[in-house]
């Protein structure tokens, strides 16, 4: 089932088969000033993405038709929407798997209105960056500047001195800013093969010298967050 949408503003697909969880998050949502479609089914959301064309999708694995990882890859077949998973599954191997089928981002029921909200914002915020210009010269997040046409990064204004390894990691995240990046796709990314312990390894060292250049706190990271056992996200927050 679905809900027709205005014109004009952002549309959001819930697809998940609890009535309950639906109510939940269309109420939070449209007091967030989102337009919100529904469907129950995986066929339902397929088509709705297909016909209505949603600016984001929001996704239960557990559905009575089809499996999620499924629509997933039925979705990035004919769209490149971000897709949020939201689901009670909690394995990594869910995660992972949903990661590289396409999805932008995973949370776990239950889960936090707020963190949900936040990650909704990042993902369109990215999205747009995306959409309005493919050679953009920076990324901003928080009072942390990434000049991708110069690689230099500053923080408060003041340049911070990166190696090219580090920067290279970096520039990564931030061209993925909001969305979880799984320790294969930046493993490769980096050094063109994965499933290394050692350079799982050396991905850790690259991350933890990245926080203690880049963070206040290090051990309390506000840029780069850990998604345990499956990778790192940079945080989009608002320019300080």
């Amino acid at each position: 089932m679905s809900k027709t949408p205005s014109t004009g503003s952002t549309h959001i697909l819930i697809v998940d088969d609890e009535p309950q969880v639906r109510k939940f998050l269309r109420l939070s949502l449209q007091a967030e000033g989102y337009v919100v479609l529904e469907a129950d089914t995986a066929e339902d959301a397929i088509d709705i993405v297909r016909t209505q064309q949603p600016d984001l999708m929001i996704l239960d694995l557990s559905l009575p038709d089809l499996d999620g990882q499924q629509v997933i890859r039925a979705v990035r077949l004919m769209s490149s929407i971000p897709i949020l998973v939201l689901s009670g599954r909690t394995e990594d191997s869910e995660k992972i798997a949903a990661l590289e089928h396409g999805a932008d981002d995973y949370m776990a029921k239950p889960f936090s209105v707020h963190d949900l909200v936040q990650r909704v914002r990042a993902a369109m915020q990215q999205q747009a960056i995306e959409m309005a210009n493919e050679n953009i010269e920076s990324i901003i997040t928080g009072n942390l500047h990434i000049h991708l046409d110069t690689t230099a990064v500053t923080r408060c204004d003041k340049p911070v001195t990166l190696e090219d390894e580090e920067y290279a990691l970096l520039k990564l995240l931030a061209l993925h800013g909001g969305r979880v990046m799984t320790l294969g796709s930046l493993s490769r990314a980096l050094w063109g093969q994965d499933g290394s312990t050692q350079l799982y390894r050396n991905l850790q060292k690259r991350i933890n010298t990245l926080r203690h250049k880049l963070e206040v706190e290090p051990s309390f990271p506000r840029y780069i967050l850990t998604e345990p056992a499956v990778g790192y996200r940079l945080e989009m927050l608002p320019p300080e």
